[in-house]
């Protein structure tokens, strides 16, 4: 039975995507929950998992621009119990062992051309391109079969994917420099097979252009929608800065002191974030305009605190939020705070865990960065930036000392918050960053 594979709703406001990339080939063997592929919005950039397990059959390539309820693929359940054996030993196993697949893939539908061509010519180059991929890490299934139906060495291709990974418009490009230089590749019958197919095309819509003096490639929709917002905002609001400092001294004692039982008994490390977040609650509890924001010709004041952290992620800039966090211990917010990091980075996150935060906290300092203009984050009408902490002299009780000092920076919009209100606002967040009691007693 063949089950569709269809673009999932992210969200009421989207209606469309990007396919970005299949994480499978077209003919591959797929368990259920294994990752199909990678779709862009312009909110959020998600996996989408097989529903069911099966051979896929891509109907969609690569590149292309999907609807939301669009069928991109089909999956045969009925191959999934006889495919499955032969997945396990594709990996580790010699071309020898691939001559029993050609057959149950030749006995499908007319589609299968493409899987079944690699099989037919395994010459004796083939072993020696197996143990050389072996050798390059991080090759995704289809340009495994790419460089094997090929027998090309990975090793000579130039790679242009993150930390150096080979992609399929890298081997693509490498097989058309050699056939305009007149090399012979092998099974020439090869570039026209893959063109009928759903994938081979995606290959020069991804491929970056690349020169001696620039690499041009396209915009991801998740960048794109990042740059529209940032200009929007600017556009938006009349946003303002007002700068203070904070010595870190007495956090930096407190979280030395109990880091270890921390861990010990929570599983994870306490860090700085979970002080930030108390104590703009408190803030925000202070300054009960800043949890506001302007809609139309009305001034809505939240009395909620979902609290955004930006996070810093391969493919973009993210902002899962923390919800109710004054209703959470410091270990439950370093919890989820972690969690989000992690499934920011795998590209897990919905679009529910990214929207409708109040106020929004940024970290620069992680990057070492000392002095920074964070721009709001919609619907917030402010945000807080962190930065580096570094030993500086300062005054203390008529003294010159040194201690380790942070610059911490609070953009709002100025239309709904007064100089007044934002100072006081970040002053709050200092009292109690240099005074963490009050976050443990909530004075």
């Amino acid at each position: 039975m063949a089950v569709e594979v269809t673009i999932p709703e992210v969200g009421e406001s989207i209606t469309e995507g990007f396919l970005a990339e299949w994480s499978k080939a077209d003919g591959d063997v797929v368990a259920a929950e294994e990752p199909l592929l990678v779709l862009e919005t312009d909110k959020i950039t998600m996996t989408v998992n097989a529903e069911v397990g099966g051979q896929l059959h891509i109907a969609v390539a690569e590149g292309e621009t999907v609807q939301v309820g669009q069928v991109v693929a089909t999956i045969d359940t009925e191959v999934a119990p006889e495919a499955r054996p032969v997945t396990s030993e594709e990996p580790v196993g010699e071309p020898p062992p691939r001559p029993e697949p050609p057959p149950k893939r030749a006995a499908q539908p007319a589609s299968p051309p493409p899987p079944a061509a690699p099989p037919l010519s395994p010459p004796a180059g083939a072993p020696q391109t197996e143990a050389k991929l072996e050798t390059v890490k991080g090759l995704s299934p289809a340009v495994q079969r790419m460089v094997l139906e090929h027998h090309l060495d990975p090793s000579l291709i130039e790679a242009s994917g993150k930390d150096g990974r080979l992609t399929k418009a890298d081997v693509q490009r490498h097989l058309e420099a050699a056939h305009d230089a007149g090399k012979d590749v092998e099974t020439p019958s090869a570039p026209p097979a893959p063109e009928p197919s759903a994938p081979s095309p995606a290959a020069p819509l991804e491929a970056p252009l690349v020169t001696e003096r620039h690499t041009r490639e396209p915009m991801s929709r998740l960048r794109q929608r990042i740059a529209e917002r940032l200009v929007e905002v600017q556009q938006q609001a009349a946003l303002l800065t007002t700068f203070n400092e904070a010595d870190m001294s007495r956090v930096m004692a407190l979280r030395a002191q109990y880091k270890e039982s921390f861990k010990e008994r929570y599983g994870i490390t306490l860090g700085f974030m979970s002080f930030f977040v108390k104590a703009s609650i408190d803030a925000l509890r202070t300054v009960p305009a800043v949890n506001g924001y302007i809609d139309g010709d009305q001034v809505v004041t939240n009395h909620y605190y979902d609290i955004g952290i930006a996070v810093s992620t391969d493919h973009g800039l993210v902002v899962p939020v923390v919800r109710n966090a004054d209703q959470l211990s410091m270990a439950e917010i370093e919890e989820q705070i972690a969690d989000y990091a992690r499934r920011a980075q795998e590209r897990m996150l919905e679009l529910s865990e990214l929207t409708g935060a109040v106020f929004t906290i940024s970290n620069g300092g992680i990057f070492g960065s000392m002095l920074s203009t964070p721009i709001i984050n919609p619907p917030g009408s402010a945000i807080l930036g962190m930065h580096a902490i570094k030993k500086r002299p300062v005054v203390v009780d008529d003294e010159i000392v040194i201690r380790p000092m942070m610059y911490l920076a609070v953009s709002y919009d100025h239309r709904l918050i007064d100089g007044r209100e934002a100072v006081t606002f970040l002053k709050r967040i200092v009292e109690v960053i240099e005074n963490p009691e009050r976050v443990l007693l909530e004075i």
